[in-house]
């Protein structure tokens, strides 16, 4: 069983989440989605070319991508916004059963090769220049110290755990980049901390 999704039922869900991600994106373009279907559609490849991977459902993929990380999708319940898109574009009531259960566990327990390479697109963009450009923004807006924002950049990049190959292979620099970085920031801003007063 496949979703069976052709371009005008993908142009239609992208048209439905877009503006759902413009709180998580924080940008007008609604660039969310879109980056993290290219990253997925990276390590897809990456896979196919080095890894013998799996089959892919490339449909099951696009769906879980498009969902992944809004709120509401965990909880597709009958009737809502998001069933009724799904099954106005015939999509069989088993697929929208895999989608919720998919979604719920990507994160923590990523079982299918399609919900593999979404925890990896997912971790993806919190490591190398881009996650720790996200931490911190996030860190200033909390008036965390340097040293504190140092310290949280270490942290999750020493609890990034990939769970494909490819996923493994395109972070690699990225989270040896972030942890040299973090490494610099706290001794940079160590050398320049007020000396305790007497």
């Amino acid at each position: 069983m496949t979703p069976n999704l052709g371009a005008a039922a993908r142009e239609r869900i992208l048209d439905f989440v877009r503006p759902l991600s413009v709180s998580l994106d924080g940008m007008t373009n609604f660039g969310f989605v879109e980056r993290r279907l290219k990253i997925a559609k990276s390590l897809l490849e990456g896979m196919r070319r080095h890894d013998c991977a799996a089959e892919v459902d490339e449909d099951r993929l696009f769906l879980i991508t498009a969902f992944a990380g809004l709120p509401a999708a965990r909880r597709i319940s009958p009737d809502s916004r998001e069933d009724l898109l799904l099954r106005s574009l015939r999509i069989p009531f088993e697929e929208i059963r895999i989608l919720v259960s998919s979604l719920n566990r990507y994160e923590a327990d990523p079982q299918s090769p399609e919900e593999r390479i979404v925890h990896d697109a997912m971790l993806l963009e919190s490591v190398g220049a881009y996650g720790v450009t996200q931490l911190l923004v996030a860190g200033a807006r909390e008036r965390m110290t340097l040293a504190e924002m140092a310290q949280e950049i270490v942290e999750k990049m020493e609890s990034a755990r990939f769970a494909t190959p490819a996923g493994r292979r395109l972070a690699a620099d990225r989270v040896a980049f972030a942890t040299l970085f973090a490494r610099k920031l706290a001794q940079e801003a160590g050398e320049f901390e007020a000396a305790p007063g007497p």
